[in-house]
């Protein structure tokens, strides 16, 4: 069984928010990829996801089976999640790139970039600089971003309903 809104999706959502904030030019991947080298860009985003957070209670929506009833029919249990992210910014515009994600990802302007995604900005901290020195010695300009975006995915799993109630009397001594 597959929830309605995926990691992928998660990351689909935020990438997209980033593109649309971010100078033309500046590259957006996903981290934790083995065997892949930095971007070759001047800027770039890295971006990963670090936890899942249970936001609230499950919650139950049911749907019984339509005449003529072949299959069952469903409960949908769905489950108000954190998706937690460190996005990492690299590049001379580390530090300008981070100031405009935190604005933007804080407002509604956020949120209007991630509608319809199922996914939507939860809070955004204040950047901090975590510079990082590369194999050849040299610094590299990082400014690290924790963010989270909120979702409400949804398990569907079949469900018997008792659409017919069959009644008789017992006599009682």
């Amino acid at each position: 069984m597959t929830p309605s809104l995926t990691e992928e999706g998660a990351f689909t959502a935020l990438r997209s928010a980033l593109v649309a904030l971010l100078p033309a030019g500046t590259e957006v991947i996903q981290g934790q990829d083995n065997l892949v080298p930095m971007p070759g860009a001047a800027n770039f985003v890295v971006m990963t996801l670090g936890r899942r957070q249970q936001m609230a209670t499950n919650s139950h929506d049911y749907a019984p089976p339509t005449d003529p009833a072949p299959a069952p029919g469903t409960e949908g249990i769905a489950r108000s999640t954190l998706f937690a992210f460190q996005i990492d910014v690299y590049g001379d515009a580390a530090g300008d790139n981070a100031q405009v994600i935190t604005t933007l990802l804080r407002d509604a302007w956020g949120a209007d970039q991630m509608k319809g995604s199922g996914f939507a900005p939860l809070y955004c901290e204040d950047p901090m600089q975590m510079p990082l020195i590369a194999g050849e010695q040299q610094w590299i300009e990082r400014w690290t971003i924790q963010c989270a975006l909120h979702a409400r995915p949804v398990v569907t799993v079949p469900m018997q309903f008792a659409d017919r109630l069959v009644t008789g009397l017992q006599e009682v001594k």
